[in-house]
């Protein structure tokens, strides 16, 4: 009876395990599908056929394209924002500390830029979504630099009227710029020489 029970039981587990994993599936398949072909050309047909599913399957998972969509822009989401803890302490050097700022965020948007492009090739038309995978997205690691920034002013190290937030956001426009140059072969400089120079101009514009 007990080997029954066990056998049971883990007959009862798997199609739930097996639903999760088609789901991940379909969300991996949606963020490449959406990142090569743009939201508006990107098909469930297409999506199933990359998860090694019927549009049958799809529907029942998420029942729409527009659903999928907002599963794949969490799934962005939940995976920029780990990507953006900064762990650890800072050296106090706003050099060295924004270097690290810079590389953190630069991994981030390498992780997620499929999706980014999408979203900003759609931005008129759905700027909710764009909003919510960019802009509120970005927060958080924007007001990290702000604080972090705001305590050099204490030290004496940075400018004491520098606007802590509006600085973050230029020091991210200036990478994610950077990286869709580097993508589309319009860049001469590389990844790091990239980061590297960005951190550098600013820096010296921000110090007393």
């Amino acid at each position: 009876m007990q080997n029954l029970a066990g056998v049971s039981t883990q007959s009862a587990k798997t199609p739930a395990a097996e639903g999760h994993g088609t789901r991940q599936r379909l969300i991996e398949a949606a963020q490449a599908e959406f990142g090569e072909r743009g939201i508006e050309a990107a098909t469930t047909r297409g999506i199933a056929e990359r998860a090694g599913c019927n549009e049958v399957t799809l529907f029942r998972h998420f029942e729409s394209k527009q659903k999928l969509l907002a599963a794949v822009v969490q799934e962005t989401s939940g995976v920029f924002l780990a990507e953006c803890e900064c762990h650890g302490t800072l050296s106090g050097d706003p050099r060295k500390d924004l270097l690290r700022f810079a590389r953190i965020y630069n991994d981030a948007i390498e992780r997620c830029e499929g999706m980014m492009r999408a979203l900003i090739g759609e931005g008129r038309r759905r700027p909710t979504l764009v909003k919510e995978l960019i802009g509120d997205v970005l927060e958080p690691f924007h007001r990290s630099i702000a604080n972090y920034l705001d305590r050099c002013k204490k030290d004496g190290i940075v400018r004491r009227r520098l606007d802590g937030m509006a600085f973050a956001e230029i020091f991210t426009s200036s990478l994610m710029g950077g990286l869709l140059r580097r993508s589309s072969g319009l860049s001469k400089l590389d990844r790091d020489a990239w980061i590297r120079e960005t951190v550098n101009l600013l820096v010296r514009g921000i110090s007393p």
